[in-house]
């Protein structure tokens, strides 16, 4: 990426129906002339999907929650788990890329659509939503935030970066709430009923409520849940997710192999098993033992995960069982227990009450409920408690952050 001001690639996906004329613009690389809504948000979907399973399985990596066993890329237990992280390497970079082929894409929304207060609003979320991953990943090593023009921009600070994600996300729900009953574009299946202004705008304020927590800024956290999908009535599962095909231009989940196999790459950190509560159907319905240990590189697991059971399974990016639990912490932050929220969510597995809440409970249940969702790494990090988390081998040690692209370097 040496220029996205220039170069756009914009992973726009289309279905090709073998039209006879052949006399048509590249989907895959529209000029800003051509872009249609529809291509463009088309395009942000499918670019959110690119590398978000290399993204999971990265950070949950790094965060112990799992290891990803590759015997033809040592890299996995290697680089994440003991280092250094190479500024030059796939493990470092594709994460990025991807996540700044999809803000291109919103960049161009804005601009070429700035009239269309749905479209504009949708942009500047999902551009948030981008940025939010990339400072997840780099934290202390901060971010680039508009205007993007490669190596001639410069990375501000995390908390720069974090501020930017924060008025991208209020910006673009005061334009939602702005935007009529409908959109002029049509989503994908991953946002049912987050499919108009008003109920996307309360997947922006999910998302608002996450970056609030993650900022021990509690009280907009709070506010931002009550306008959110939150409802501790409603089915923990219900949310905003990436969706896959067998389709032109589209992929598998990158997250699903048959637990069943004779080699498994993604594999449950042991400690899933041990710190589990007895009887938690958590544990039991997002991992299964093996009759036969999965071994490499020191490193072995008997828990393969079965979160998933094809290749087109959806991949949450937000649920309404993180959205209470992201009450509770809240709660939690402003002096109380947040035993209310935590014990709806416990409900809701079939487990009985929790005696006490706080923090050390919080963090328990948002291990088991949100199982490699992308949460624990930034969990411990953001309360100071990464020294919590196993080393396996001498000489592995926990990355506080990744380092900044070498591509993205002057001079590197």
């Amino acid at each position: 990426m040496n220029n996205l001001k220039n170069i756009l690639p914009l992973l726009l996906v289309t279905l090709w129906f073998g039209c006879e004329d052949l006399d048509f613009p590249d989907p895959n690389a529209p000029s800003t002339d051509v872009a249609t809504v529809q291509t463009l948000v088309t395009g942000a979907e499918a670019g959110m999907r690119s590398s978000y399973a290399l993204y999971l399985r990265e950070v949950s990596s790094v965060g112990r929650e799992t290891y990803y066993l590759e015997p033809a890329d040592p890299r996995y237990t290697g680089e994440l788990l003991r280092g250094p992280l190479d500024p030059g390497g796939f493990l470092v970079y594709s994460p990025w890329a991807s996540r700044y082929r999809v803000i291109a894409n919103c960049r161009i929304l804005m601009t070429q659509f700035a009239d269309d207060a749905g479209a504009s609003g949708f942009a500047k979320t999902i551009e948030a939503y981008q940025l939010s991953l990339i400072l997840n990943m780099q934290n202390e090593n901060g971010c680039k935030i508009a205007p993007y023009n490669g190596l001639e921009s410069d990375f501000v600070s995390k908390d720069a970066g974090w501020a930017e994600v924060a008025a991208l996300l209020d910006a673009g729900y005061s334009e939602l709430n702005s935007a009529g009953s409908s959109f002029s574009f049509t989503l994908s299946s991953g946002f049912a009923g987050f499919d108009t202004p008003a109920t996307f705008a309360q997947f922006n304020r999910a998302l608002r409520a996450r970056v609030a927590v993650q900022h021990d800024d509690w009280s907009t956290a709070l506010t931002a849940l009550d306008n959110s999908f939150m409802d501790p009535a409603g089915a923990m599962s219900h949310g905003v997710y990436h969706v896959y095909s067998s389709g032109q231009g589209d992929g598998g989940n990158g997250m699903y192999a048959d637990p069943t196999a004779t080699f498994v790459k993604l594999m449950a950190h042991p400690t899933y098993e041990t710190d589990a509560e007895a009887g938690d159907p958590r544990f039991s319905s997002k991992v299964v033992e093996r009759a036969t240990e999965i071994t490499y590189d020191g490193l072995t697991s008997d828990l393969a995960p079965t979160m998933w059971t094809g290749d087109y399974d959806p991949v949450a990016m937000i649920r309404n069982e993180e959205l209470v639990l992201l009450k509770a912490e809240a709660n939690i932050g402003n002096g109380g227990d947040g035993l209310a929220e935590i014990n709806v969510v416990r409900a809701a597995h079939g487990l009985a009450d929790a005696s006490s809440g706080g923090l050390s409970q919080l963090l328990h249940e948002k291990r088991y409920s949100l199982f490699l969702e992308g949460h624990r790494w930034v969990d411990m990090r953001h309360y100071g408690l990464l020294g919590e988390l196993p080393i396996d081998r001498d000489g592995d040690e926990v990355f506080t952050s990744y380092p900044q692209p070498e591509s993205e370097v002057p001079g590197s």
